[in-house]
Parts: structure tokens; C-alpha cells; sequence
């Protein structure tokens, strides 16, 4: 009873007790950072419980869904031999600490299912904390968004932020590839300059220095706040997203990149003129 009663009154301590077994970050001892005010939870949210946890990122319902959560991409938990990425297990298990056993309130996104037939949502606990900003706060995962699911954009953004400020988490050693280094695909985040932009009926092609090429489809220029134009040519730009590799396709020519990321939302990317 003693126990029970404990891990009631303290969801936070069964979080740290997870991150200081699992290496979460620097400053274990330290008390969660606050998060934003824009992480605030919407009134149209509703009570669910989690039965279960896949992976940093995604969970099984009680009620059966499988939910995608919202604004967060977790490393990759290892499967069929391969290794785990890091904090890949840290953020499996304070997924669990923070969900299991608790009663918690689930937003769904304006696109609220994915190409895998899961829930796609925003998840908050009882005291109305976003999930994800808590895990990105810690280091456990890269914000990301996916319009048109923007509604906590500032929020995940201003915890990753902390986390990479005070360097916890997979910010202790970030993996920011140089795109000499690129020669897979996956999720990864890469730093380059700006070779080209180029216009097209639907979409900009925005080449970086090497095998890599944005596509920025006309529908998400809204998004932005300018289009992007010639005036980005040399600058030094860091992006995120999925790395598709175009090797064998047809529209893979000659003196077209290799590699692509849809750019979708400027939270994707940083531009600089360093």
C-alpha cells in the first residue's frame, strides 16, 4: 500500500528514478524543467489510459488504438538483431513511467491517423502536462512536425530547445551528420550549404552542397513565411526529417541528388549565414 501510494503521489520520481538508471541526461538531480506556457492541454481533450508501451514515441491504448504521439520522433528501439539507437530504451522506459497506471487526456490531431493505421494525438497527464514536451525537455527525442498537426509546434520546440541548451539527453553528443557523411536513409539530422533552389510547377527543389535535395511542396508554402528564393544560396542550413533514397527510381537523373527530405514546415530546418 505503502508503494502504491507513492508511485500515486509522485509520477515525477518514477520518471527521474527511469532517466538516472538510463543515462537521460547531465543534471538527474535536478527538478523537470517548467514547460512553456503554449503547452497548456486543449478542453476538448479526453480521458484514456495506456495499456502498453512500443516505443518512446508510440503506445497501445486501453481501448485498443495504437497511438503515433504528436510533435516527437524518438530514436529507434533495435529489432531483428540490430542494435538499439541511443536513449533509444531511456525513452521507451520514461514513456512507461509517465503513462503507465496513470490517468491521462488525449487530443486528437486535425490528421488524425497515419499510413499505418494508428492514432495520430497529443498526449497529457493528470496534472495537464503534454507528454511529449516532457520527454523533449529531457533529451529524448527531436521535435518534429507534420502539417497539418502544428498545433503544439512553439511548445515542442521551446522544450527540445531546453534540452539542447542544457545539453541532455542525445544532446550531450548530438548526431548532426555532415552531409560528406550521408549515405543512408532514415530519420537524421544534417547540416549543409544551400547549392540551389529551384522552382517547379508544384514544388522548390532546394539542393544542399552534396547528395541531398529539399522538396518543398507549393500546398505547404503557407506555412512559411516567405518563399524560399535564390537569396538562400550559400547559406548554412540544419534540417531534419526523413532521408529517402532516390537510388533506382526515375526521377533519379543525372545531376539530380541522391537523397531527398520533404520539407513540410519551418520547424524542420534552421538557416544561417555561417
Amino acid at each position: 500500500m505503502a508503494l502504491a501510494k507513492h508511485k500515486k503521489a509522485s509520477l515525477w520520481g518514477a520518471f527521474f528514478v527511469a532517466c538516472a538508471l538510463l543515462g537521460c541526461g547531465p543534471a538527474q538531480s535536478e527538478a523537470p524543467a517548467a514547460l512553456p506556457a503554449v503547452c497548456s492541454m486543449p478542453e476538448t481533450a479526453q480521458p484514456v489510459r495506456s495499456r502498453s508501451v512500443t516505443d518512446g514515441d508510440t503506445l497501445r491504448l486501453s481501448d485498443g488504438r495504437r497511438l503515433r504521439l504528436i510533435g516527437i520522433n524518438t530514436p529507434e528501439i533495435g529489432r531483428d538483431g540490430a542494435p538499439s539507437e541511443p536513449y533509444a530504451q531511456a525513452a521507451r522506459r520514461a514513456l512507461q513511467a509517465l503513462v503507465e497506471h496513470q490517468p491521462l487526456q488525449l487530443m486528437l490531431g486535425e490528421d488524425a491517423r497515419d499510413h499505418y493505421g494508428r492514432a495520430l494525438g497529443y498526449l497529457f497527464d493528470e496534472q495537464g502536462r503534454n507528454i511529449e514536451a516532457l520527454l523533449l525537455s529531457e533529451g529524448l527525442g527531436y521535435a518534429l512536425v507534420i502539417p497539418p498537426n502544428d498545433l503544439l509546434a512553439d511548445c515542442h520546440q521551446a522544450a527540445e530547445q531546453q534540452a539542447r541548451q542544457a545539453q541532455r539527453g542525445l544532446w550531450q553528443n548530438p548526431q548532426i551528420l555532415s552531409l560528406d557523411d550521408l549515405d543512408s536513409a532514415g530519420f537524421l539530422l544534417l547540416r549543409g550549404r544551400v547549392a540551389a533552389v529551384t522552382p517547379s510547377r508544384h514544388a522548390l527543389w532546394i539542393d544542399l552542397d552534396g547528395p541531398l535535395t529539399l522538396r518543398l511542396e507549393r500546398r505547404d508554402l503557407g506555412y512559411f513565411d516567405a518563399e524560399p528564393g535564390a537569396e538562400l544560396v550559400g547559406q548554412q542550413v540544419e534540417v531534419r526529417g526523413w532521408v529517402i533514397d532516390r537510388r533506382g527510381r526515375q526521377a533519379v537523373r543525372d545531376g539530380f541528388r541522391r537523397y531527398m527530405i520533404s520539407l513540410r514546415h519551418p520547424a524542420q530546418w534552421q538557416v544561417s549565414s555561417k
